[in-house]
């Protein structure tokens, strides 16, 4: 006869309150929606009011201030830079971004508990690429395994497909695994198990993108019983080319679209100065009403269930006031201090151009402020920074390093360069040559320039530059 006992086990569990969620939200949250939610909640509590309003105050008309993509804040010089001082600030944008679109989906889903509190933190780790900002692995609550592995699936097989993946090759590859799934066909099945195969061992024959070349590369570099044929490799392109390398794009890269700035870094005699943007974000209060009833100690003609009642929703309603205040502020004061870090960390950049821009970990920043590395990447996830370079995504100015390490008794500054600033560089060589490089030539120039990378990363970085082989030029 088998005996029940009690035991006593210990385990880990993720458990986020309504506060802290909605901490993590506004912290993540851009500033383009940030006015709207603060709305919404003044509407849902009582106990919050409006003391000022700049943006309802005031009787300017403001121009709205383009994006700036990279190509444009690329061009140096003082006549650039002067013309990108004259943006003007107050422009907001209203779509709909990734994270609101996956989030109303997560909400739409018969999900609940810890699975949908950690999946929505998966979902406000996505760049505006729709790619992981840090290792989902180093998030709150990763340490459960399970959890983390289903809530990454589920975002993964969200609208638009492909998104919560390290990178473009990744997120190929869950998009033509998604795609398999929605087949019953045998034979469709095969291609796209060749197409995943490809994505997954042999990327770099895709560069070409021609039939004849990805069938005579791969029966080179595959297993003898493993082949495809032209009409195969055909197909194989076509599925590839139905895929989206960027999903999160869709919702931030219209020509038209407007942003409005979070912070401002303008250069003084003193060094750089940080301006958080809050021009159009209202200032709130407690209601005064509010605070009276709070300090009243009795109710007049009301019964004491009442009183006790109506005193416990008058508690609550300025308790969660004072929160979300408290929220902002601080949310406020991480930016402040992301913006802060990032201007000592990138001198160089500031004072000559993107170029000039180092390498940059947000361990790095998280490490400087005395926060966690998660915290710095909500704080920079769909924020933006003004200066007199143009407007850059907050993210932009976290960039791993590459190249060869410096040698020893030499000059070179291989090593020293950021990603970006590589890709800047690549962008400005194709674009200043009076022919097509190819890759490699590519490579060639940058080795000159004391920046050693393998070819095949040259095509990698020009890929994500959206910028065509030499084939396709």
């Amino acid at each position: 006869m088998q005996r029940q006992k009690q035991t006593l086990v210990q385990q880990q569990r993720l458990s986020l309150s309504p506060q802290l969620m909605q901490s993590i939200k506004l912290m993540a949250m851009p500033f383009a929606d940030l006015r709207e939610t603060i709305f919404e909640e003044l509407e849902k509590n009582p106990a919050l009011e409006v003391i000022s309003d700049p943006f309802e105050t005031s009787n300017r008309q403001m121009p709205a201030a383009p994006v700036k993509t990279l190509s444009l804040a690329s061009k140096r010089g003082q006549e650039e830079s002067d013309r990108h001082l004259d943006f003007i600030e107050n422009a907001l944008s209203r779509g709909e971004t990734l994270q609101t679109h996956l989030l109303e989906q997560l909400g739409e889903m018969s999900v609940s508990g810890p699975l949908a509190d950690f999946s929505a933190l998966v979902i406000q780790n996505l760049d505006r690429d729709g790619f992981n900002i840090v290792p989902p692995e180093e998030l709150p609550g990763a340490e459960n395994k399970k959890l983390l592995e289903e809530s990454v699936f589920l975002v993964q097989g969200m609208d638009p497909p492909g998104c919560a993946t390290c990178g473009f090759q990744e997120s190929l590859v869950v998009q033509a695994r998604l795609l398999k799934q929605d087949t019953s066909s045998p034979r469709i099945i095969s291609i796209i198990d060749k197409t995943i195969y490809i994505l997954e061992n042999h990327f770099s024959l895709l560069e070409k993108a021609r039939p004849e070349v990805l069938v005579k590369n791969f029966a080179k570099n595959s297993p003898p019983d493993f082949v495809i044929t032209l009409a195969e490799a055909e197909e194989i392109l076509t599925i590839i080319r139905s895929l989206d390398p960027f999903p999160g794009r869709i919702f931030d890269s219209a020509p038209d679209s407007y942003i409005v700035p979070d912070v401002f870094v303008k250069r003084t005699e003193e060094g750089f100065s940080i301006v958080i943007n809050d021009e159009e974000i209202p200032v709130l209060g407690i209601s005064p009403f509010f605070k009276k009833m709070e300090n009243e100690k009795h109710a007049q003609g009301i019964d004491a269930k009442e009183t006790s009642s109506e005193r416990k929703f008058v508690r609550e309603s300025v308790k969660e006031a004072r929160w979300f205040i408290h929220t902002l502020e601080r949310r406020n004061q991480t930016i402040r201090k992301v913006a802060s870090a990032i201007v000592d960390f990138q001198q160089n950049f500031f004072l000559y151009g993107p170029s000039r821009l180092a390498p940059l970990r947000m361990k790095d920043v998280a490490e400087e402020i005395g926060m966690h590395e998660a915290t710095v990447s909500r704080a920079a996830n769909g924020k933006y920074l003004q200066c007199s370079w143009g407007i850059f995504e907050i993210r932009y100015f976290f960039s791993t390093q590459v190249g060869s390490p410096r040698s020893s008794g030499t000059s070179s500054s291989a090593g020293q360069h950021s990603r970006q600033s590589v890709k800047e560089v690549i962008r400005q060589i194709i674009e200043n040559s009076s022919e097509p490089l190819s890759d490699q030539k590519i490579a060639d120039q940058l080795a000159l320039r004391g920046i050693k990378i393998a070819r095949r990363t040259v095509a990698k970085y020009r890929a994500e530059l959206t910028i065509g082989s030499s084939y396709d030029r």
